[in-house]
């Protein structure tokens, strides 16, 4: 689970009018947060978590015993918990803690109504936390993870008292499909209004191809560690695709996973910054010119990279190709509280988003990287939670489906327009000097390509020569020269010239070896802890 950022400005807007789903719109805003937001996060291979007290949240409106609060949607964690008084609940003399890495959410478990537009679930369970400064009165949050993970349910003997919200919707109304979809908007995007939208049990009108797209099944952890149970998946084979157009390496740390080269990834509404191994995120951002690994005092060590450079990933899930925004791969540090920073050109320097893992991930660790907002902005997202709801008697497996919504070129222009001031400078500035990775694998592709054309023009040169040479050759074998007489002329015979002896060449034979690279799911997970936005442990 999450420890969300402390709530920005914004303004949420409940629409929709269905029997049997649920389709929330919401849009927003972000404002600057102060640097005492954030925590220490520690060395590079520390233990000390990172609270990210930046960017933004997306939130809802929904009623809670008539009462109005404004919850953050998350599909990291799975209770719903509200700051306030909600004086129409009834009390059932159990209590309740999450516990963060810093802070968390704590007070008796309730039972009120809670309304979503047309839904209404009866004697829903919901922590009541009381009001303070890290939980203003009037918001909160809405868990839409798995059931396994609440601790609410844990904490009831019975096995429906304590479900989830959306465990009830789906159980209490059959014809409600038990997926949800969710699309986020970006920030500072020059060509978006900053829209979301959050549906329950149908699909967005102009998104209905996300049902066709690859079934991306939801690896599942095992019994004894099902309250870590997260929406997680996993990437293809070299499926990470940095900025100069290759893939890479990835070597998987989940030891249940058979193909190393597949990463596991969890998906989490509630996360913003993309964690990711120390080695990818090196990859992404070192190849360019000025870029920079630092060493924040309050953050750790985190990449930054000349705020005019175009950064472009691309992930890929099921063989399709999802690419990442540019405005999704780097962001103004004083979003963050952070100081801004020049680059040793002096230009403006911006924060790499795809941030390097900077915690204990455990012995036996249950995923490989974390991808929330910034990634999550670059699709439309399908949830299927099969098997995963309380009470469930069906046995499909869970998974999840996207849908690609950013095309490269109009992300290429939203970048010339946010960043570059609408006049387009890019240019290719990627380098590899001593404090970068080794040579890219395009670079090496490149040289092998020259070297190849080389040869391969040389050896053309040689037959061309020796095919010049059998040609005059053939024409010299027996002729007579001009000069002589004719037959019958007199004198004496003509001399005769044989053709030169022919030359045999060997063929040159090659092979290639293309190793076999086996699709298999690992099938054992363990929690996973949050650098950024502390998570429950």
């Amino acid at each position: 689970m999450l420890l969300k950022l402390p709530v920005s400005l914004l303004t949420f807007v409940l629409l929709g009018d269905f029997s049997c789903a649920l389709r929330l719109n919401f849009e927003g805003r972000r404002v600057p947060v102060d640097r005492r937001g954030l925590y220490r996060r520690g060395s590079l291979s520390g233990s000390s978590p990172l609270d990210n007290s930046a960017d933004l949240q997306y939130l809802t409106n929904i009623t809670v015993g008539g009462v109005p609060f404004e919850v953050m949607i998350d599909t990291g964690s799975s209770d719903l918990w509200v700051a306030g008084t909600v004086s129409s609940s009834t009390g059932t003399g159990k209590a309740a803690t999450i516990s963060y890495a810093s802070g968390g959410a704590s007070g008796p478990v309730q039972l009120a109504a809670v309304e979503f537009d047309q839904f209404t679930v009866p004697n829903q369970a919901f922590i009541q936390v009381p009001p303070d400064s890290a939980h203003p009165v009037g918001q909160g949050l809405i868990g839409l993870g798995p059931s396994e993970g609440s601790v609410v349910f844990d904490a009831f003997d019975a096995a429906d008292e304590g479900n989830t919200v959306l465990d009830n919707i789906f159980t209490q109304d059959t014809s409600t499909p038990n997926y949800i979809t969710f699309l986020l908007g970006r920030l500072n995007d020059p060509s978006e209004t900053f829209p979301g939208d959050l549906t329950v049990g149908e699909v967005m009108p102009n998104y209905t191809n996300i049902t066709s797209q690859p079934k991306l099944p939801v690896t599942v952890v095992s019994v004894s560690n099902q309250a870590n149970q997260h929406f997680q998946i996993l990437l293809d084979a070299d499926g990470f695709i940095g900025p100069d157009g290759s893939s890479i390496p990835i070597t998987s740390v989940v030891s249940s996973t058979k193909n190393k080269k597949q990463a596991t990834v969890v998906i989490d509404t509630g996360f913003s910054l993309p964690q990711v191994s120390a080695s990818i995120a090196k990859a992404i951002y070192s190849q360019f010119s000025d870029a920079e690994l630092v060493n924040d005092p309050d953050v750790g060590q985190i990449w930054f990279v000349p705020c005019t450079q175009e950064v472009n990933v691309t992930l890929k899930f099921g063989g399709n190709a999802f690419p990442v925004h540019p405005l999704d791969a780097t962001i103004d540090p004083t979003i963050f509280g952070l100081t801004a920073r020049k680059t040793a050109s002096g230009q403006n320097a911006c924060l790499g988003l795809f941030q390097p893992v900077s915690f204990d991930t455990g012995s036996n660790p249950s995923y490989d990287i974390i991808f929330g907002m910034a990634f999550l902005r670059n699709v439309y997202t399908l949830i299927d939670f099969g098997d995963f709801v309380a009470d469930s008697k069906g046995k499909a497996d869970p998974y999840i489906q996207f849908l690609s919504i950013t095309d490269p070129a109009d992300a290429h222009s939203d970048f010339v327009k946010s960043r570059l001031g609408g006049v387009d400078t890019t240019t290719d500035v990627l380098t590899h000097s001593a404090g970068s990775s080794d040579d890219s694998t395009k670079s090496k592709t490149t040289y092998y390509i020259i070297a190849g054309c080389v040869l391969g023009g040389i050896l053309i040169l040689l037959l061309l020569a020796f095919i010049v040479k059998r040609s005059r050759s053939r024409q010299r074998g027996v002729y007579r020269p001009l000069h002589l007489p004719a037959p019958g002329a007199g004198g004496p015979p003509p001399p005769m010239y044989q053709q030169n002896p022919m030359y045999a060449q060997q063929p040159y034979n090659g092979a290639g070896y293309n190793p076999d690279r086996p699709y298999d799911p690992p099938q054992e997970r363990v929690p996973y802890h949050n650098p950024w936005e502390g998570r429950r442990q």
